[in-house]
Parts: C-alpha cells; sequence; structure tokens
C-alpha cells in the first residue's frame, strides 16, 4: 500500500518560491489502478514522482508498505525502488540498446547473470507482445512499440507498483487503447498495483478503479471512477468530464436534465420508450455514449417539454437510470 500524509513540495528559486503541492494525503490499495488527473501546471508529475522520491518531499511522509521512505537513508531507500516502476511519456529509452538491451538494462544494474537476464527480458518481451522487435533500436519502433517496451523494461525486476507519468500522452487514440489494455492485463495478471498520471478522463475511465482529482496543488475530489465520473463534484472535474456538454446543455427552452448511463441500460433504448411510453417529446441537447465491455457509459442532455417534466422523472428513476438536474 502506498500512503501519502499531508505532502507538501515547495520550489524555491531566485524569483521567489512556488508551491507544487499543497497538504496532499492520499491511499493507493494493492492490486488497484489509481488515477491521478488534473490539468498541466496541477502538480500531478511532481505528486507521482514524490511517491518513489525522485522529487523529495518539503514536508510530509511518503510510506510504502508501512515503511516511511522520507526516513529512510540512501541504501535502504535503493531496495525499496527496486519494487516501484516507472514509464514515461517520452519513453526514456536508451537508443544505442535494442528493444532486449533496453529491457536488460535494470536487470544488468541489479547484478543480474546475462543469462538470466535475457531469459526474463525475453518473456517481458512476449507479454508485452514485440518477441519479434528484440533486435530493433529505438529509432526502429513507433511510439506504441516504444511504450511498450518502456513498459516491459519497468516490470524487468519484478515491481510490485507501477507508476505511469503521463504514458499514453504522447500517442494516438488507437495505439493508448493498446497500452491501457496492456496495463490493466498487467494489474490482473500480474497483480502490480499501478498508479496512471493523466489530464485525460478517457484514459481513467478505461483503466482505473478510483481517481484523485488535482487542482491548484490541492487533492479537490476522490472516490472511485464511476461515482466521478458520474456526478463530478468539484468544477475542475467537470471540466475535465463534461466540458462540451457543459456548453451544449445551455440550448433548449425548458428544464435539462443530465443522465448518466453506467451500464444500467445498455441494451434498451430508453429515449425512444420514454418517447413511446409518456408520449413526451424531449430534446437531445448533447451525447456521449460508448460501449465497454458490452455496456453503456456516458451522459446525455435532454431538454424537457413544460408540462412533462414529472412524467420523464418518474420514467427515469422506475427505469433505474441516474440523473441530475442541470443549471
Amino acid at each position: 500500500m502506498i500512503e501519502l500524509r499531508h505532502i507538501t513540495k515547495e520550489y524555491v528559486s531566485k524569483e521567489g518560491t512556488t508551491l507544487a503541492l499543497d497538504d496532499v494525503s492520499l491511499t493507493v490499495r494493492d492490486g488497484e489502478v489509481f488515477g491521478i488527473i488534473g490539468l498541466s501546471g496541477a502538480g500531478k508529475s511532481t505528486l507521482v514522482r514524490c511517491i518513489n522520491l525522485l522529487e523529495r518531499p518539503t514536508y510530509g511522509q511518503v510510506c510504502i508498505d508501512g515503511e516511511e521512505l522520507t526516513a529512510i537513508g540512501k541504501k535502504r531507500l535503493h531496495v525499496i525502488r527496486r519494487n516501484v516502476g516507472m514509464i514515461f511519456q517520452s519513453f526514456n529509452l536508451l537508443e544505442q540498446r535494442t528493444a532486449e538491451g533496453n529491457i536488460r538494462f535494470p536487470l544488468e544494474i541489479a547484478g543480474v547473470k546475462r543469462r538470466a537476464a535475457e531469459a526474463r527480458a525475453k518473456e517481458l518481451l512476449e507479454l508485452v507482445g514485440l518477441t519479434e522487435k528484440a533486435k530493433s533500436y529505438p529509432s526502429q519502433l513507433s511510439g506504441g512499440q516504444k511504450q511498450r517496451i518502456a513498459i516491459a523494461r519497468a516490470l524487468a525486476l519484478n515491481p510490485k507498483y507501477l507508476l505511469c507519468d503521463e504514458a499514453t500522452s504522447a500517442l494516438d487514440p488507437a495505439t493508448t487503447d493498446t497500452i491501457l489494455q496492456l496495463l490493466r492485463r498487467i494489474n490482473r495478471e500480474l497483480g502490480v498495483t499501478i498508479v496512471v498520471i493523466t489530464h485525460e478522463m478517457r484514459v481513467v475511465e478505461r483503466v482505473c478503479d478510483r481517481v484523485a482529482v488535482l487542482d491548484s496543488s490541492k487533492i479537490v475530489e476522490e472516490g472511485a471512477v464511476s461515482d466521478v465520473f458520474s456526478f463530478p463534484q468539484s468544477e475542475i472535474a467537470k471540466q475535465l468530464i463534461i466540458p462540451e456538454l457543459i456548453r451544449s446543455a445551455e440550448g433548449g427552452g425548458g428544464k435539462k436534465l443530465r443522465l448518466v448511463f453506467r451500464g444500467e441500460t445498455a441494451d434498451s433504448p430508453i429515449i425512444s420508450k420514454l418517447a413511446i411510453e409518456c408520449g413526451v417529446a424531449v430534446d437531445i441537447l448533447y451525447a456521449d455514449t460508448k460501449r465497454i465491455d458490452g455496456k453503456t457509459y456516458g451522459h446525455m442532455v435532454i431538454s424537457l417539454p413544460q408540462g412533462g417534466e414529472e412524467t420523464v422523472r418518474r420514467f427515469l428513476e422506475q427505469h433505474q437510470v441516474s440523473f441530475k438536474e442541470e443549471v
């Protein structure tokens, strides 16, 4: 388990003191995929680098499996860091080494014998689906392939935790989906606890169990992804999750409801049923829904006709569709 207790990080320069993190506390449970989301400059990368003390907090405590990293010596910290893998947006591969050589690198540093290191690299190349690229150099790989090699390298020493700092930001949507599927597989099959730093809510939706929302160096919201995604409480979470929806909801003349689909109505044409069974015509002002694992998720904003509000509300309640009135 990862515990951050009242973490504050300040950067001091000639221009003054910059507050990057302000009294941040959170817990990442073993076996989960935990997301940290926020806009650029919110402090996300600083926060994830504090977990393995690449950035040392100005104040506060970092604990991994009950051991306080901020209170131990360099030798012990080096041992613990072997249990915490990390991948980056820019891949950070060694250009003069092949894919296999990059994966072997941390094993060599750890003193693993060459034959064992080669066997481990081969195993990890198979895990990430790049066995045929073993002898390729980074310049010969696509962005997605580079990131898969980076993931394999991060797993070389069998870490318990994997930190992902904007790991998909440089990738196209299709490649991002491939990387997210790989991370989920690593979590489920290997039991690796994963922390995902991102500014994209769709990344959190696809792979995370819980999420913390960071804004101006503070955590402003935290909870299960399904709860934060469905009914964001903070203004920044609303901007990250439903920016277009908020603007679109300005149209129409009647009261507006935001419907939230969380898989309960996957095979039900709910709006058609509403119109037929209730005899009420509604305007759809915005819709962003998707099917994941055979279930429907997303948001829809509808404008209600005058006099039909209560009929629509009762219908939605009977069909277990979550909704909220939008101003």
